[in-house]
Parts: structure tokens; sequence; C-alpha cells
């Protein structure tokens, strides 16, 4: 295993009085650098086989084994469409995707910058959604196709069948291996010994990765780090490569709620 101290951590201190002053600015950094990753900056082998789905189950597996009740969990991914190069374009793959996916629901949305599709499939125990969105950027047009799949509870036997669909799904819709994010949630019942920053910590070392930047504040913390678990990289600001975020956050009531996603976490915490 890679060691993860906490005082591996601390002696940086000043990154994390740095990003205490402003982290408003750095949240907004991590948004831009999901859209940076999905446009192709996300360093990947492509995923094969069941290689997509490991993070997410390494991920509720760790956080189970701390003793947390999990709860949502989202997949994502999406490919630039280098075919779809006008309206007529836009059009004929959408009438190919309500044809191939019926079981879909489709929707048509537009404005002048943007037009899009969205088919939504809402099975049991979790929701696919793919969208097929074209914008305009001065005068040319850019189409990309999106794929998520949500859950509101996390069960392994839910997830199995799950992960089924989306191979499945996904296997049709994309023309090459495509990356994959995925974030899940959990909930910690009463105070831990240490504080939040000890249990991050300790989560760090469980999945046997590097801390890169982190925001530390009296009721959060949020850590950027990289694991050698899974292939995919996202390179940070410091030209250090991440692949794992969490973020840990204490409620009402004595519990934490803690999000983990990789390359970083793409819902709200």
């Amino acid at each position: 295993m890679f060691p993860c101290p906490v005082a591996t951590i601390t002696s940086k201190e000043r990154k994390g009085t740095k990003m205490r002053k402003n982290p408003i600015c750095w949240l907004m950094a991590l948004v831009a650098a999901v859209l940076l990753l999905a446009a192709g900056q996300y360093r990947t082998e492509g995923a094969r086989g069941n290689e997509w789905s490991e993070p997410l189950e390494m991920m509720a597996h760790t956080l189970a084994q701390h003793g947390a009740s999990l709860g949502r969990w989202v997949v994502y991914t999406r490919e630039y469409a280098h075919d779809i190069q006008n309206d007529a374009d836009f059009f004929k793959k959408m009438a190919e995707f309500k044809q191939t996916y019926r079981s879909f629901r489709w929707t048509f949305h537009q404005t002048s910058h943007w037009q899009k599709v969205i088919g939504t499939n809402e099975h049991s125990f979790f929701r696919e959604q793919i969208q097929l969105v074209m914008t305009v950027t001065n005068g040319t047009p850019q189409t990309y196709i999106l794929y998520e799949a949500t859950g509101p509870t996390w069960s392994q036997a839910g997830w199995k069948e799950a992960a089924q669909h989306i191979q499945k799904t996904t296997n049709g819709l994309f023309v090459n291996h495509s990356t994959f994010f995925a974030c899940i949630e959990g909930e910690f019942s009463g105070n831990m010994e240490g504080g939040l920053f000890d249990q991050a910590s300790q989560l760090l070392r469980d999945f046997q990765a590097t801390p890169v930047e982190w925001l530390r504040e009296e009721s959060l913390v949020s850590l950027s780090a990289y694991t050698g678990q899974w292939k995919n990289v996202l390179p940070a600001a410091n030209h250090q490569p991440i692949n794992l975020q969490l973020a840990l956050r204490e409620r009402l009531g004595g519990k934490t709620r803690v999000v983990a996603g990789t390359p970083i976490i793409t819902i709200e915490y």
C-alpha cells in the first residue's frame, strides 16, 4: 500500500490555507476540469470488459467497510460526435436513437444557441439517460453524445444488474471505448474519532491514494488524490495527476455525509 499519513498532508498547510481563502474559485476550477476532461483531456486507455465498473465498486466497498450507509450513485460518460456536422446529420442521428432505443422516452429541446434530444429509460432500481447535444460556437457546430445512469441507493445485487444494462447501452451508443466518470455518496452516523480530516486520510490509505490538493474547513474536507488502482487520470493545475476525490461534510445530528468520485466528484456535496 502507498502510505498516506496525516503528517504528509498537514505538512502542506500553506496550500490548504490558500484554498480556504477562495473555496468558490477552487470548486469552479473543478467544474472547469470536468469540461476539459470530457473534451478529451482525460488520459485513459479505454474501458474494456468490466474495467469501467471497478472504480465505483471499489469506492462503494471501501466506504461500506468504514461503516457508511451508501446512497445515490452516478455513472457518466460522453463522446464527441465527429460525424455530425449540420442539422441534417443531427436529426438523422436522433431518428437512429429513437429507432434503436425504443424503451427510452424521447423529448426535443431547442434555443437559438443549441438543440438537444433527451432519452430517458426508467428501470425499477435506476435510471438511464441519453442526450444528443449540438451547440454552435463562432458559427461552428459541435455535437456530443452523453450518457448517464443514476441509482437512488446502492446494493451489490442491484448494481450487477444495472451494470449489464449500462454496458449494453454504451456499447451500442459509442464508437470508441468510452471513459466513465463514477460517483457515490454515503453517510456516517455518530461522531468520528479524530474528525473529518483524519477520516478522509484513513479512506485515502485504503484507496492506496496520495493526496494532491485539498480544501479544509471546519465542517468540510475535500481532497483530490491519485491512486494506481485504476488507470484513468486527470492532470491537475500543478501537473500532478488525479483520479480520485473525496468530500466529507458534517451535518446536523452528528452525521457526516461522504462523497467519493473518480476522477473528481460530479454530484453536489
